[in-house]
């Protein structure tokens, strides 16, 4: 893994080289396995009902001393899940703030992900508001990662750049990971390849889930089933599970499609019908989804794919 440093003096340059840029990256085969799916496998809803899920998570995050990501943990290492902020926010009304806010982040994500306690740090931007975006930060580092992260200067150098341009203050939500199951699947690439030219954008799709209490775990064991199936469809890049780690009951799903065909295609496999199906009486509201498209990493980069 070599450091990357991008200096760009054009705004318009860097957000064009970023979308037309492929990152690589390597992921291991080894099975990733982590007390809290397990503590929910062993559990069922009971447990999950009184905080059983969480308090095993706390436990494990406390007993384990994450001082760098799946890059550096030798072959079959324990891992606890890892912890997703995702950052909403919302730029005032104009291209100059959009095109400004995506150039600023972008640099600020390209050095962010050198950070030991960051896996990820995506970037996405809303379909049908572009003043819309959300930061997707997933740290390794759960206990120390999100302090040490705001006391970089690139994270400050980001803030004040950035200040001006906010419509509202900025939201946050935390979420554990329960999909991929593979740590190695959370990381992202830390070099570039530059023989690979993109400007494909990759659709992302923001699925919000509330199940009734009792049935988390009865949730979680289905929806991992339909998610490994869903990451081998060709249209398919990503299909990410995260559970609020305030509510037991929230979940995200972000599923990451290749094309404008693929959500449907993915609606007429066998895998989703059996997920809708055997769900389908553990919501306790209908679901709603957000569309996005993603602009850090760069559309093509392996970064994307979960596989």
């Amino acid at each position: 893994v070599f450091f990357m440093v991008v200096v760009m003096s054009s705004t318009s340059s860097l957000v064009t080289t970023m979308r037309s840029t492929r990152y690589s990256t390597r992921y291991s085969t080894r099975a990733y396995s982590t007390a809290f799916v397990g503590k929910m496998r062993r559990t069922g809803g009971g447990g999950m009902d009184s905080g059983g899920g969480h308090r095993a998570v706390r436990r494990a995050h406390q007993q384990h001393d994450v001082r760098c990501c799946a890059s550096e943990h030798g072959p079959g290492a324990f891992s606890p899940p890892f912890l997703a902020v995702l950052v909403d926010v919302q730029v005032n009304s104009s291209t100059d703030s959009q095109s400004s806010f995506e150039m600023a982040s972008m640099q600020n994500a390209i050095n962010s992900i050198q950070e030991n306690g960051i896996s990820r740090f995506d970037i996405v931007q809303n379909v049908d508001d572009e003043d819309n975006f959300v930061l997707v930060e997933v740290y390794c580092d759960v206990q120390n990662g999100p302090a040490s992260h705001k006391e970089t200067k690139h994270y400050e150098a980001w803030r004040d750049t950035v200040a001006d341009m906010m419509f509202r203050p900025r939201q946050a939500k935390k979420y554990l990971t329960v999909f991929p199951e593979d740590e190695s699947a959370w990381n992202a690439a830390k070099s570039i390849d530059k023989s690979h030219k993109s400007d494909d954008d990759l659709l992302c799709v923001h699925v919000y889930v509330s199940v009734k209490p009792g049935t988390e775990s009865a949730f979680v064991q289905a929806t991992l089933e339909n998610a490994r199936n869903s990451v081998n469809e060709a249209g398919i890049s990503r299909f990410d599970v995260l559970q609020s780690e305030e509510d037991a009951t929230k979940f995200l799903l972000i599923e990451v499609y290749k094309t404008s065909e693929a959500p449907a295609e993915h609606k007429e496999t066998a895998h989703y019908a059996t997920w809708r199906d055997t769900v389908a009486d553990m919501m306790a509201e209908p679901r709603s989804a957000k569309k996005y498209t993603a602009r850090f990493p760069a559309p093509g980069f392996a970064g994307w794919d979960a596989a």
